[in-house]
């Protein structure tokens, strides 16, 4: 679905997800466009009707040598025009523009972008293109076969798998906080601690046995767990952050550390920074990137810097 905006140089093209934040993305978005249609240059907007389609209608846009592309919707959304730009004839000067309207919404806090729509589209409206950092994955899909596939912001490695299983199953009206917290507390109650090998660029492995083995981009993850606060989008490595051999208990004594960003002070939590890392287990060990979950180790991350640039 196209609207058109008023005719000018250049043209905006907003991908918008109607289901995002449970669906209220698209019961608001006669309202939302009235207001961005004040605050943004002309645009059009396209309105995704299946999931991956949004990956699908920017490549499309880059094709058609649209400069700026918009994305109103979550960070899943966000996850699936980066991997339509990347895995196609992305040109080199697109530009990303986030108009935030999801349940987790971490990538703008770890970009220091607003979370208020109307502040957002101002900021995409005056800002600068700035380069920024992506992560490209390769893995096992959920089908069983081998993948890539590229995240900007979080990948959770383990219990952050299975807790995305959970909430991407379940509801979210609740918003992201609430959402991300049962499901913590749901996968909490029956998950076990799994062996896991860690290589870093190319370093001998070690192992662990992890709760999770988060790797990150950003610095928040989980609608509003600040995992990693030393994370940079632009500096062309990934923060590794290990969870050991942690109780039940010390899970949920230690909630407000991920809130506050002082997890890496838990004795059982090692991090690191790399910009190429290798997982490996003879368990299933689920991934979960930008909040949704592809597919199980074993897997490798390599750090791309500078792939794509975002205004604001």
């Amino acid at each position: 679905m196209t609207s058109h905006g008023e005719p000018g140089k250049g043209p905006w093209r907003i991908i918008v997800n109607p289901a995002s934040a449970n669906g209220r993305t698209g019961r608001r978005w006669g309202r939302t466009a009235v207001l961005l249609r004040r605050l943004l240059p002309p645009f059009e907007a396209d309105l995704t009707t299946a999931p991956q389609q949004a990956g699908e209608l920017a490549c499309r846009a880059a094709e058609q040598g649209v400069e700026t592309i918009g994305i109103h919707g979550g960070d899943g959304t966000v996850n699936e025009v980066i991997n339509g730009l990347l895995g196609g004839p992305v040109r080199q000067e697109t530009v990303l523009a986030l108009l935030p309207s999801g349940t987790g919404a971490d990538l703008v806090r770890s970009l220091g972008l607003s979370h208020s729509l109307s502040r957002a589209a101002q900021q995409a409206a005056a800002g600068h293109p700035r380069p920024v950092d992506v992560c490209r994955a390769e893995f096992t899909g959920l089908a069983g076969g081998p993948c890539r596939r590229y995240f900007i912001n979080v990948a959770d490695i383990g219990f952050g798998g299975e807790v995305v299983r959970y909430v991407n199953s379940h509801s979210k009206r609740l918003g992201g906080r609430i959402s991300f917290l049962i499901g913590l507390l749901a996968t909490l109650a029956c998950y076990p601690n799994k062996p896991i090998r860690v290589a870093l660029d190319g370093q001998p492995p070690f192992e662990v046995r992890a709760s999770s083995i988060v790797i990150a981009n950003g610095q928040y993850f989980g609608g509003g767990m600040w995992v990693a606060p030393t994370a940079r989008v632009d500096d062309g490595l990934l923060e590794i952050i290990v969870v050991g051999d942690v109780r039940r208990g010390e899970v949920l004594t230690n909630i407000p550390r991920l809130y506050r960003g002082t997890l890496a002070g838990h004795p059982k939590v090692q991090t690191f920074q790399a910009g190429k890392v290798l997982l490996e287990s003879e368990a299933e060990v689920l991934i979960d990137m930008d909040g949704e979950l592809v597919g199980r180790l074993p897997v490798c991350f390599e750090a791309c810097p500078g792939k794509i640039r975002i205004r604001g």
